[in-house]
């Protein structure tokens, strides 16, 4: 802002800085234990389970595969992650299979059945290199 002065009068300017835009975060409603979520599956984590994002929260799916889409029902709520069951499979991975074995699921001793052989490798590989890495 200028203002100006009767002839011969110094000027005074006064600079302002126009107002900060407001930012404001956003808000992730965090699920809770029972909520019913629509998960797409995008990785796998180190013990097998299936990692997803709702609008930037982790839900981890045991049994879920990169390429699905899950309806899973949250089992456990933290304040940066869940754990979650599946309820159902909407859209199925094109690596999911039938797995071989009729305990799986039940026993725990082989957590990649249900994956495609060569899809299995490719995540093996991908652990072995971020372990070195």
């Amino acid at each position: 802002m200028i203002l100006r002065a009767a002839k011969g009068s110094p000027v005074v300017v006064k600079l302002t800085r126009p107002p900060r835009p407001l930012i404001f975060p956003t808000v992730v409603a965090k699920p809770r234990r029972g909520d019913t979520l629509t998960v797409s599956v995008d990785d796998l984590a180190f013990g097998g389970e299936g990692v997803g994002r709702v609008n930037g929260y982790v839900v981890f799916v045991r049994g879920g595969l990169p390429g699905d889409l899950l309806r899973v029902r949250i089992t456990e709520a933290r304040a940066r992650f869940a754990r979650g069951v599946i309820e159902a499979v909407e859209h199925a991975s094109p690596d999911r299979r039938e797995p071989p074995c009729p305990y799986f699921g039940r026993c725990g001793g082989c957590r990649l059945q249900h994956l495609a052989y060569p899809a299995q490798l490719a995540f093996k590989e991908k652990q072995v290199r971020d372990c070195l890495e």
